[in-house]
């Protein structure tokens, strides 16, 4: 009996020394999530609190590679949470293969790692993602911004005469690293809309935000100010190359209020869209849309009235403190509530996560120019047409408060000569939904609702 329990005791560290080495070392996936494609890679060593898990996207090789500091690492399974994205995984070895679910922003997938490198598989495109023949020119622009900064997009011009007389418009991508495409969970709506425009015979260019794509410099230090200092240098650009076209801003979301912040450092534009755009405050849409967001996915008033107060808090410490000061201030406040808020809210985050996610949100210079936005400063300077669009159903920037922003806060002269519309039913990304929360954006197959392009096309061509 003596010498069986010896066997098994051998038995035992030899089979955990086995899974030991075999969760060891890198790991390659290739998923599929909300319409795209995705690589990613772990390097994992050592097991429990002494090991490590670090997380490298190798498609995106300006993202430096991401050690995690909140993870559980075992013999034969792993979890991990990247909090600067909301990231979580968690997976077991299965054979040869890890495999797992990841979640982010309310979405899950299935995701296999494996130790074989993996390579991009093609997605196949919404139904309205632009297809041959193309009955216009397209061609790559690259635009020097500052002296370090230089902007990369694509024109679309339609057979004209380079000095002949021709609408342009130019488009500006909401929050967050866009693209030109500003392609978001799938969907590409700036060239869904760039190819309508096209057809009908009006140019467009649209561009990958600074430090996206093809552009330099940094989009994590950009800032508002940032943002509307390249705009008017692509305006200028296209006023140089073509003078005599007519050239139009389509700001969609933040875009809009980029769209704002130059127009009234320029006089080479001749209107404005205002796409899903903001026309009271930085801080009042910010607050409106963290009561919508939660409520839309099917909290109870307690609990979103909650999630818009800690916004609402942080936006107050923002505008008042400094980046030094920020976080002790929101910590203290934070401490004093924290035993109050819901706890379906905080879905087991911990007070230090809260807090980790308030002071990346709040504590920087962009998120207090967004706050500190305020749409009639530069409305009650401009003496232009606007074409106002927003979705009935848009839990990100509502509809009614801004669409009655912008007719409040406009100069007499441009609100004679501006439209207002509402789409029925559309959300932020003027998509027809159903439960209209974010995360249904990708399961809709429509990019864009082909109203709103008729309204845009329309309202264009009949510009004096």
């Amino acid at each position: 009996m003596k010498l069986n329990y010896l066997v098994l005791l051998f038995i035992l560290p030899f089979i955990e020394s086995t899974y030991y080495a075999q969760i060891q070392g890198t790991w390659h996936s290739n998923f599929q999530v909300a319409g795209k494609s995705l690589l990613m890679d772990l390097q994992v060593e050592g097991i429990g609190r002494d090991g490590s898990i670090v997380v490298s996207i190798p498609d995106q090789p300006k993202l430096k590679p991401q050690t995690m500091e909140d993870y559980a690492l075992f013999s034969d399974s792993l979890w991990f949470s990247w909090k600067m994205i909301g990231l979580t995984y968690a997976a077991k070895l299965q054979g040869d293969s890890l495999v797992g679910t990841m979640a982010q922003s309310g979405l899950t997938w299935k995701a296999v790692f494996y130790k074989e490198v993996q390579t991009m598989k093609e997605v196949a495109g919404k139904i309205q993602e632009p297809k041959a023949p193309f009955p216009y020119k397209e061609q790559e622009i690259e635009i020097a911004t500052t002296k370090k900064i230089k902007i990369s997009g694509n024109l679309i011009l339609p057979e004209f005469e380079k000095a002949s007389t021709f609408p342009l418009v130019i488009m500006v991508s909401g929050s967050g690293a866009q693209d030109r495409n500003c392609e978001i969970l799938g969907h590409k709506p700036f060239w869904v809309l760039a190819d309508h425009l096209g057809r009908k015979g009006i140019a467009s260019y649209r561009y990958d935000d600074r430090g996206v794509g093809k552009s330099t410099g940094k989009f994590e230090s950009a800032t508002q100010v940032d943002f509307a200092t390249d705009l008017v240098s692509i305006i200028a650009y296209f006023h140089k190359a073509f003078p005599k076209a007519k050239i139009y801003v389509y700001g969609h979301s933040e875009g809009g209020m980029t769209a704002l912040r130059a127009s009234v450092q320029t006089k080479d534009i001749a209107g404005i869209i205002e796409a899903a755009s903001v026309g009271t405050s930085g801080k009042e849409v910010l607050i409106d849309q963290q009561y919508l967001i939660p409520e839309a996915m099917g909290f109870s008033k307690v609990e979103c009235s909650w999630n818009q107060r800690l916004y609402s808090k942080g936006a107050e410490i923002a505008l008042q403190s400094s980046e030094k000061t920020f976080p002790s201030l929101y910590q203290t406040w934070l401490k004093q509530v924290w035993d109050s808020i819901p706890a379906k809210l905080l879905d087991g985050a911990s007070q230090e996560d809260l807090q980790i996610q308030m002071t990346a949100f709040f504590n920087k210079e962009w998120a207090r120019q967004f706050l500190a936005f305020e749409s009639k400063i530069y409305l009650a300077q401009l003496n232009l047409p606007f074409l106002v669009i927003n979705g009935s159903k848009d839990v990100q920037v509502p509809a009614l408060s801004n669409q009655e922003g912008f007719r409040k806060n406009m100069s007499a002269a441009s609100l004679s000569k501006s439209t207002f519309y509402i789409l029925e039913g559309a959300n932020h990304l003027f998509q027809q939904c159903e439960s209209c929360n974010l995360a249904e954006y990708a399961s809709l197959e429509l990019t864009l609702d082909p109203t709103l392009m008729e309204w845009v096309t329309s309202w264009i061509l009949a510009q004096p």
